[in-house]
């Protein structure tokens, strides 16, 4: 059944979702944003015919509309998440969804009192290069894994409601949860701002898992080019995942690290290129959405696990405010 949607905020990811919607079939019936010229621009751009207004609450009061895709600010994912549950619409918002675990754990909540879906924009785990190594993960390809990298860069857009660290990090977070199957105990973050006073625009974290996993992850929008990279190294095999890359995205490297007698020797067997589709990871994000709106399915990227991440983050944060210590994930 063609669902009827409402796009909240029409900037370069709004947009996104309007050519994205449009393409899967939908009816597009509303787009908000506070700008006139924002709208226009974005009717224009996106070939769809809509309503527009400016205040979205002519779109929470629409009986027609059944869902809700939220790519405003950040600062207001919350607020229009919460509204958009308690007026009865399924809620697809961009990441970060809330900035505490408590906001988050009032969403799921209003979600399941009003049997409507709750789904975080975390991306890149519908990423078939991303999809890939789970998959052979779970087939014990890898063997234990011992350390993952992930390089999440840009030259904008720059933010002024958030730092680098929610920005770029609820993707590398869900990634690392996605991959490894489980959170991290600890993590240890630090950052330093020079566009915006306050607001960091470079952030690192690292992260000690179970089983003795660690992970560090690099993320600013000062940078001159996009690049995302995870390099996972595990004990039977490496592999390597390079977003912006124009063929062979994803490497998988057999290689040897052997350390006897003092001496570290590594053999190196070169590499294969797994098979991935080309799949836009957006396209079938939506079409996950769409799928458990029709079937009241849990999402993959559903409340529970934007909670998971938005816990990791929060303790980030504090490591970050004090200078690096670690902090435990609660």
């Amino acid at each position: 059944m063609k669902k009827t949607i409402g796009v909240i905020g029409a900037g370069r990811w709004g947009r996104n979702y309007l050519r994205t919607f449009n393409e899967l079939g939908c009816r597009i019936k509303w787009v908000c944003s506070t700008r006139d010229a924002t709208l226009k621009e974005a009717l224009a751009d996106t070939k769809v015919a809509a309503k527009t207004t400016k205040n979205y609450r002519e779109i929470l009061e629409d009986n027609e509309v059944d869902a809700v895709a939220i790519a405003a600010p950040s600062s207001m994912h919350y607020r229009l998440a919460k509204e958009s549950l308690q007026s009865g619409k399924h809620v697809l918002v961009e990441k970060p969804i809330a900035f505490s675990s408590k906001n988050v754990e009032e969403l799921i909540r209003i979600s399941g009192r009003k049997n409507r879906i709750l789904m975080a924009g975390h991306q890149q785990l519908f990423n078939p290069g991303v999809q890939k190594m789970k998959e052979d993960i779970g087939k014990g390809m890898f063997g234990k894994i011992n350390f993952i990298n992930s390089v999440h860069f840009g030259n904008g857009p720059i933010r002024a409601d958030m730092s680098a660290l929610w920005d770029f990090f609820p993707h590398s977070v869900s990634i690392l949860i996605y991959l490894l199957g489980k959170s991290p105990v600890t993590v240890s973050a630090s950052g330093k701002s020079f566009i915006n006073k306050g607001i960091e625009d470079i952030a690192t974290m690292d992260a000690v898992f179970p089983d003795n996993v660690f992970s560090a992850s690099i993320g600013s929008w000062m940078y001159p080019v996009k690049k995302m990279e995870i390099v996972v190294a595990a004990e039977k095999l490496y592999a390597s995942f390079d977003d912006c890359a124009q063929a062979e995205k994803l490497k998988y490297y057999c290689i040897s690290p052997n350390a006897a007698g003092g001496k570290i020797s590594i053999k190196d067997k070169g590499f294969k290129v797994p098979k991935i589709s080309n799949a836009r990871p957006l396209t079938e994000e939506l079409k996950h959405f769409l799928d458990c709106i029709e079937k009241n399915m849990i999402p993959i990227t559903g409340g529970e696990q934007a909670l998971k991440v938005t816990k990791v983050l929060e303790a980030a944060q504090k490591s970050l405010n004090r200078n690096g210590q670690p902090v435990k994930v609660k």
